[in-house]
């Protein structure tokens, strides 16, 4: 009987893989196509080599496949309430290690190792711009996940490399004598809590938190770069909070489901005071150019949507900006300095407040270039470089710095 119950079950999987595959290959199949011979060629630069051309088309359909694949977040859904069922402490869902936080949240775990090498090139790289071209630099670190180290289950905390992997990276870099900003000491400065600090249902900060980041990024900048930025631009108490309840379902809440994690207040924060923001923003060769205030020009309001048949955004959080979107803003109304930022989905927000502080702010993520970061510098010729990385970013940073 057993035997059948096997080759019934195994059949059953079998039938249910191709049905997957044929749907996917039928409703997504010209997505694949298009990245295999085409938009793959966007990550490559002119002089790529034959392995630069295979990774980059493997890489291509590793992302579709992750992304696009049928019925994938219906299996991820079904996947995490059989381990709920099962009473696991640790879901393993999409290759995430999540573990429920004393407080309640969910929390992705720091069990992977980082790519040190690289940290030592950005180091180096930040040293060969202060010595040929007189541009200082400055890294805000974006922490994400655990501010409270109690938060994690005691047992757990030994897994998880989070703190000690910031502690490393901040202390190489404030070593070389590079303005160092760490967003715990933010969050420690302004009293915050770690729902202040946290998203719930996401993997992201909070606006808050990127706000007080950027602050403390402006004042250790005037400090040890000898700057002049508007540091009272971005105090807290000139902003208005417009709050938005229950709003958000972000990656964690849509891994696991809505009815395991709550959704997320969002906190759409404006300067009080009267602002003029020239603004240019350009992705996939579309380009947006708008002027007016910060509200107006930076804060995008269509993110805040729900989306169709729920009472949920998984967008809210974007609503300064599209991370791979690169922008340049003038604030005729700030000091003349130029900030060229580096950035990703975290450091975004940071950029986005720091065009309160600063004449001129070019910001891009490096995931929607082609070139080095030697190679933006040269066309952009900023006064000062900013680095606004989380630890995912860190972690796993491939991306060419210089020739």
């Amino acid at each position: 009987m057993r035997k059948w119950l096997n080759r019934i079950l195994a059949l059953v999987f079998i039938l249910f893989i191709s049905t997957v595959f044929l749907v996917t290959m039928a409703v997504k199949g010209p997505m694949y196509a298009y990245g295999f011979f085409k938009s793959y060629k966007y990550d490559l630069k002119e002089d790529a080599t034959i392995f630069d051309n295979l990774r980059a088309r493997i890489y291509k359909l590793d992302y579709n496949t992750r992304e696009r694949l049928f019925l994938r977040n219906e299996m991820r859904l079904l996947n995490a309430r059989f381990q709920t069922l099962i009473g696991k402490e640790i879901f393993d869902v999409g290759g995430k290690d999540t573990i429920r936080l004393t407080n309640g949240a969910f929390y992705d775990m720091f069990t992977q190792k980082g790519t040190e090498e690289k940290m030592y090139e950005l180091i180096d790289f930040s040293k060969k711009l202060r010595e040929e071209k007189n541009i200082p630099t400055a890294f805000a670190y974006c922490h994400c996940g655990v501010y409270e180290e109690d938060l994690l289950p005691e047992k757990y905390r030994p897994m998880d490399s989070n703190n000690s992997f910031a502690d490393k990276f901040t202390k190489e870099f404030e070593l070389a004598g590079i303005s160092v900003t760490d967003s715990r000491a933010a969050y420690r400065r302004a009293n915050l809590s770690p729902d202040d600090a946290v998203m719930n249902s996401d993997i992201h900060w909070t606006h808050r938190m990127a706000l007080e980041t950027a602050y403390d990024a402006v004042k250790n900048m005037n400090r040890d770069l000898g700057l002049q930025l508007d540091e009272d631009a971005l105090l807290f108490e000139r902003f208005h909070d417009e709050v938005h309840e229950d709003l958000l379902l972000g990656e964690i809440g849509t891994r696991l489901g809505e009815d395991l994690v709550s959704k997320d207040d969002i906190h759409v924060f404006y300067p009080e005071y009267d602002t003029h923001i020239d603004f240019r923003s350009e992705k996939d060769e579309v380009v947006k150019e708008r002027s007016g205030s910060f509200e107006e020009v930076i804060i995008e309001r269509d993110k805040l949507r729900l989306t169709d048949d729920n009472d949920y955004s998984t967008t809210a959080y974007y609503v300064y900006g599209d991370y791979l979107a690169t922008i340049h803003t003038v604030n005729e109304n700030a000091p003349d300095t130029r900030i060229l930022v580096f950035k990703d989905s975290y450091g975004t927000p940071v950029s986005a407040f720091l065009t309160l502080a600063a004449r001129e702010v070019v910001a891009i993520d490096l995931r929607s270039t082609t070139l080095s970061m030697e190679e933006v510098v040269n066309e952009v010729n900023p006064d000062v470089v900013v680095f606004a990385y989380s630890q995912q970013m860190l972690r796993k940073f491939d991306y060419e710095i210089a020739d």
